[in-house]
């Protein structure tokens, strides 16, 4: 019908919201990244436990580069990419030596304590958390990236939910 408006109208689809930020080389810096990384969550309305998981993923990878390269020089930088449906974020130390927690082995949960090699239990929780994670070097700088889906089926994994597909 020519020359007449309709009564669909298209949905709306927010526009991915990106912002970037750098942050001291100190665990003294966290609170300033939960709340940057939460201002921008709340404003697309995520659930808590999405909300949950992103802070606790990026405490894990955040205080990993600051506790095992005190001695870098420069600020990590910490981007942050929220669509509809994910929330993506890139952790990068510009001053690091090469340590692709991406390919580390996972934490053997079935051993008793005593029989645990110390370490990775971090990364192991990490990995049930997200959906996706990767790991990029050059030169001295390093860079972590990951991505969870929001909302839906799955946003309620917990850290219990080991069982759960292994990122990566």
């Amino acid at each position: 019908m020519t020359g007449q408006a309709s009564d669909r109208t298209a949905p709306v689809v927010a526009a991915p919201v990106r912002a970037q930020r750098d942050f001291e080389r100190s665990f003294a810096a966290l609170d300033d990244i939960f709340a940057f990384v939460r201002s921008h969550l709340d404003v697309r309305g995520a659930g808590e436990a999405d909300a949950y998981a992103i802070d606790l993923t990026i405490e894990e990878l955040f205080t990993n580069m600051v506790k095992y390269n005190a001695a870098g020089s420069g600020s990590i930088g910490i981007e942050i990419e929220l669509g509809p449906d994910a929330f993506t974020c890139r952790l990068t130390d510009p001053d690091s030596d090469r340590f692709d927690m991406t390919a580390a082995p996972d934490a053997d949960i079935h051993q008793p304590v005593e029989r645990r090699r110390p370490g990775g239990l971090g990364i192991h929780l990490v990995r049930r958390l997200v959906d996706s994670m990767e790991y990029d070097h050059s030169g001295r700088r390093s860079r972590v990236s990951f991505t969870r889906k929001l909302g839906g089926s799955g946003s309620e994994r917990t850290l219990f939910d080991t069982e759960a597909g292994r990122a990566g």
